[in-house]
């Protein structure tokens, strides 16, 4: 993380994925970037996630934390 500004790791867009392993969520990272939609696919636990937020194509913003972990969820609009 230190060769991009810390502002880059605050609010990452993301999309939800699928539910496909108990207990998890799989995100996509950046979506629209890259080809076939492209973004980088993260499994994140369940409690990270809030409930009303855990349905595939939700957009959403993530927070990156150290060694490029999801620290923290929230919704995002279209307008955004």
């Amino acid at each position: 993380m230190k060769n991009y500004p810390a502002t880059w790791y605050e609010r990452v867009p993301a999309e939800v994925f699928a539910c496909l392993l108990p207990g998890e969520i799989q995100l996509l990272l950046c979506p629209g970037v890259g080809l076939a939609n492209g973004g980088a696919r993260y499994h994140v636990p369940f409690e990270i996630v809030p409930s009303e937020l855990r349905m595939p194509n939700t957009l959403l913003w993530v927070k990156l934390g150290e060694n490029m972990n999801v620290v923290k969820v929230w919704k995002r609009e279209l307008e955004e």
